[in-house]
């Protein structure tokens, strides 16, 4: 019996909405991209962030793996990765209100982007160990989709507060110190709602070092699960989103006619109305099956692209954000579920750790890449933009072929098992 279900959910969907307050200023952000092009970051810079981004999280959750997966009780670790995380993003925001928009405010930003992403690194492998070990697996995915409603809801309230605030401040220092700020002082704050959950980890009676050597051995072992590569796989689709995401707000101001406040705004608040849709009906109430949620809202996520490509019109940009929201939604709510699943193992903190460093290759090099192709085609204004964003859809396409090659029963939850 689950008995700290309630608990649990509550605990992790409070942390889970006030960092979803401080999340559309610093990942995957329309109001970042404005800022950093505010402060003259051409597009190969822009493109650095979510190559940091996934720097991080791929070499650091390797450390994060190795440093916690033989500790039993894993509740403390995750609330000091999470203030750890904290910590840069508060301190850019009092160092902007101390000094302004000086000459190095672009390498300051960077440098606390980077130990922002650092933090983010150690935080996936435990955080999302974490979440589905405090569940049996059968109600995982309903406590997940609740967390993630909270978040979406917060992202959502955040993002009308940012078009608020940018179209009074515009992107001036005192604006964007008082956004880091907040966002520092909620991601801190909200990393201690942790204290309410509760877990019932499993003594296997062996001794700490040991459970550090099978840890180790485990690395190994995820070479050999074919399905799991595979899954892999599918994630060219959620990075290459990454790729086009990162640009899409620039594209509209640009070459759209799109008022910036509203693409700092508006697209994120879609982007997040698309992931409550998600959570809701694919989620909550459960409906089709784990590969089929995949199929569904990556497909249609890939035929958005070519919409904001030839229709240059606010409601495409706001139709295609609500679909981009529903497929990145999907991928963070099954994606915990199903790595445990295809894992086949009760902890399964090597898997969490080492799949960033496997699709780090994708994570880091297709933002970057499309950066540096817009910055090279840049003489063919509106036209770059449609290379970049065309050929991300087609790796999207490649995803949906990669995906219908793992077995669908190596996605099913054992029903009964306990944590």
């Amino acid at each position: 019996m689950d008995q700290y279900f309630r608990r649990n959910t509550i605990g992790i969907s409070s942390v889970e909405f006030c960092w979803g307050l401080g999340m559309p200023v610093v990942v995957e952000s329309a109001f970042l991209q404005l800022f950093l092009r505010n402060l003259g970051a051409s597009n190969f810079l822009i493109g650095l962030i979510p190559t940091l981004f996934s720097g991080g999280a791929a070499v650091f959750a390797l450390f994060a793996g190795t440093l916690t997966g033989h500790i039993e009780r894993k509740r403390p670790a995750v609330i000091a990765v999470h203030i750890a995380a904290a910590l840069p993003i508060l301190v850019f925001g009092v160092l902007l209100a101390a000094t302004g928009f000086t000459s190095s405010i672009l390498l300051v930003f960077f440098c606390c982007y980077a130990l922002f992403s650092v933090g983010v690194g150690f935080i996936l492998p435990i955080w999302q160990n974490y979440l589905v070990k405090i569940f049996i697996p059968r109600r995982s995915i309903s406590a997940l989709s609740v967390m993630w409603f909270s978040q979406s809801v917060a992202k959502l309230i955040s993002s009308y507060l940012v078009l608020r605030i940018v179209e009074k401040y515009s992107f001036s220092a005192a604006g964007a110190s008082m956004i880091f700020t907040c966002v520092g002082l909620l991601f801190f704050g909200g990393s201690f709602f942790f204290l309410l959950t509760r877990e019932q980890p499993v003594s296997d009676g062996k001794s700490a070092p040991a459970r550090r050597s099978r840890l180790f051995q485990g690395f190994g072992s995820v070479l050999h699960n074919r399905n799991f590569l595979l899954f892999l796989g599918t994630e060219l689709e959620f990075f290459s989103l990454i790729g086009i995401i990162s640009f899409y707000a620039n594209y509209a101001t640009e070459h759209c006619g799109i008022d910036p406040a509203l693409a700092s705004g508006l697209f994120v608040a879609f982007t997040y109305m698309g992931g409550i849709a998600a959570n809701v009906l694919l989620g909550w109430f459960q409906l089709l099956s784990l590969k089929n949620k995949y199929w569904l809202t990556k497909t249609l996520a890939a035929l958005a692209v070519p919409l904001i490509c030839f229709i240059c019109k606010p409601w495409a940009f706001f139709l295609a954000s609500f679909l981009f929201g529903a497929s990145r939604s999907t991928r963070s709510l099954a994606y915990p579920p199903a790595v445990k699943r295809l894992s086949g193992q009760e902890d399964a903190t090597h898997y969490f750790a080492v799949a960033p460093l496997f699709t780090l290759p994708l994570s880091a090099g297709l933002p970057l890449l499309a950066g540096a192709v817009l910055d090279r085609l840049s003489f063919m204004g509106e036209g770059s933009y449609r290379i970049v964003f065309l050929s991300m859809a087609a790796l999207s396409a490649l995803s949906l072929l990669i995906l219908s090659r793992i077995d669908p029963a190596a996605l099913q939850p054992e029903l009964g098992a306990e944590p």
